[in-house]
């Protein structure tokens, strides 16, 4: 369990996550309303084509995101949130309010996206 962190902070997390729930499941909607077939429009066939594609990759990006929101909120609940999924140390608290669904501390984000290729490049 996250020791570090504090009832009010916990709660205020929790709310974070909650609303990106909602905002998340409202854009996934859009996006399945988008993937509907549109009237027939042989101008606009192909952009309509190309439009329904990127409405499905939104989809399953959010797909992913929902997933990681509701494993966070898992955690809240068995007291493992919180904590770096790959070292085990406690996340901060500034960190968890800027993404609380991730599931790494900073060192080992770092580390994976090294190892991806996913480097940031410093400005």
């Amino acid at each position: 369990m996250n020791e570090t962190l504090t009832t009010a902070q916990r709660e205020e997390l929790k709310a974070l996550l909650l609303a990106a729930r909602r905002d998340l499941q409202t854009q996934m909607q859009q996006n399945r309303e988008n993937l509907a077939p549109p009237a027939a429009d042989q101008d606009g066939t192909a952009q309509g084509n190309v439009g329904r594609e990127v409405d499905q990759a939104l989809t399953n990006i959010d797909t992913a995101d929902l997933a990681r929101i509701d494993h966070a909120l898992e955690a809240l609940e068995d007291g493992s949130y919180g904590l770096c999924a790959e070292c085990g140390c406690n996340i901060p608290f500034e960190r968890l309010k800027i993404e609380p669904q991730t599931q790494h501390c900073v060192a080992c984000k770092s580390r994976w996206e090294q190892s991806k290729g996913h480097a940031r490049v410093p400005s």
